[in-house]
């Protein structure tokens, strides 16, 4: 029975099948950690567009607008491309929704996974210009209409990235347990390998050193600030707090996909080896701590900020209303 759960999603699957009650606890752990993490990117979606706290200046609404952008692709990756789908099959035993929606899952999955990392990479740009322009006295900050733009042209690039393995330049196929369906990442041809290497320069390297680049100018600037610069009617201190919180978010979700990372190049050195077994602890983790990964924003700003955490047990306790509610969301208050 176990050697057929492959030919639901393709019949060259050449991976080996896990325990079938390894799936079912893969399952149930992924579809709580689903809930847990589309429930915490919900609370902080609703956050930026309810304005929970969030003062009116120019200068917090571009950071509030891109944390929403990070939100709606964590809630995509989580609800389009995550355990609705994954945890049903895992449990069951093989993929239940058809070689159709296969394809279109794996699509989706590719394209949320790359907004996702375009919209930290633009989360820390942001903070990398604002510390710059108070730097340089005739530069332009980020408005809010840059900051659209940048999001809508991220998104727009995600779709294009996503959509060579439908037409045959790389291959959507089965996952490692045989019950979901995800970028093939063996290479086993020319198509394989020049899509793969391309995804992972322009899709995950390319990111990652604009985001940690960044970063590091940014706390090259920030050190040579005075804490009590008010240029621009900035509030400095404030914006040293907002960019550290930024900081942890990039280092929390970055440790989350070290599993993953380790399986996508497992993987590829498997070659045509494809029916080699990966080690099952990177199969179980994987999926787990990817989907847990989408928590790490709320996380970060829940223990970061106090004004947050009141917010929130009054949201729960629906002891005040939420126009009353001020300065908790952006303007952290640190312990």
């Amino acid at each position: 029975m176990e050697s057929s759960y492959a030919a639901h999603i393709h019949p060259e699957c050449p991976w080996a099948a896990m325990d079938k009650h390894q799936l079912v606890w893969l399952g149930a752990i992924t579809i709580i950690c689903g809930i847990l993490g589309a429930a915490a990117n919900g609370i902080l979606s609703a956050g930026c567009l309810l304005g929970i706290g969030i003062p009116e200046s120019r200068v917090d609404q571009g950071h509030r607008l891109l944390l929403l952008n990070l939100s709606i692709a964590s809630l995509g990756t989580l609800l389009l491309a995550g355990f609705p789908f994954t945890g049903p099959s895992l449990i069951y035993g093989r993929w239940i929704f058809g070689n159709g929606c296969c394809q279109l899952f794996a699509f989706l999955r590719v394209m949320f996974g790359f907004a996702q990392m375009s919209a930290l990479m633009l989360l820390v740009v942001e903070r990398f210009w604002l510390f710059y322009i108070i730097t340089k006295e005739h530069s332009r900050m980020m408005t809010i209409k840059k900051c659209a733009w940048g999001i809508g042209t991220f998104w727009g690039l995600s779709m294009l990235l996503a959509i060579p393995p439908l037409i045959k330049w790389g291959r959507y196929s089965c996952d490692s347990t045989r019950t979901t369906c995800e970028l093939d990442w063996l290479m086993k041809n020319e198509s394989q390998i020049s899509y793969n290497l391309f995804y992972l320069a322009l899709g995950v390297t390319l990111p990652t050193f604009v985001i940690f680049f960044s970063l590091w100018r940014c706390h090259k600037m920030m050190k040579a600030l005075s804490i009590h610069n008010n240029d621009f009617g900035i509030d400095v201190h404030g914006q040293y707090f907002i960019t550290k919180v930024v900081l942890y978010i990039v280092l929390g979700m970055y440790i989350t996909w070290i599993p993953r990372a380790i399986y996508v190049f497992v993987t590829m050195l498997s070659g045509n080896e494809g029916e080699k077994k990966l080690p099952t602890v990177l199969k179980i983790l994987s999926p787990i701590i990817t989907e847990t990964s989408t928590m790490i924003p709320l996380i970060v700003y829940t223990l970061l900020g106090t004004n947050i955490r009141k917010n929130m047990m009054g949201l729960l306790r629906k002891t005040s209303s939420l126009r009353s509610k001020r300065g908790g969301m952006i303007r952290l208050q640190m312990r």
